[in-house]
């Protein structure tokens, strides 16, 4: 997916309005909307807001796969039609005592695992 497609997605996926992201961006509406059709090039600052703002890599963004461990597209899905990213935003919206319980977990059901 080109990343003016995949732009528009993010942005529809939060309910957003073209203008709501221009603003973010400190641009005009009409610069953003050419942005998603693809009919100018993305600055490097507006590419790593829009990251942030969407809360994804500027890989995801870019289309990029490096290489190296540990990158992952959050915005896959992962199981049962949950992305690793709203696993982690879920995690993120529980309180201290249930975040530390969820990692006591994952962390038990990991070792038990690798006992067998």
């Amino acid at each position: 997916m080109p990343i003016h497609a995949r732009l528009k997605a993010l942005r529809n996926n939060k309910d957003m309005k073209q203008k709501e992201v221009a603003g973010y961006l400190g641009i005009t509406q009409q610069a953003y909307s050419n942005y998603e059709l693809g009919k100018r090039d993305i600055p490097a600052q507006h590419i790593v807001s829009l990251s942030k703002l969407y809360q994804v890599s500027t890989d995801y963004l870019l289309e990029t796969h490096p290489n190296r461990a540990g990158n992952y597209d959050l915005n896959s899905k992962y199981i049962q039609n949950i992305s690793l990213n709203e696993v982690f935003l879920r995690l993120n919206e529980l309180n201290s005592g249930n975040r530390c319980n969820a990692v006591n977990y994952i962390t038990y059901l990991y070792n038990t695992q690798r006992r067998r």
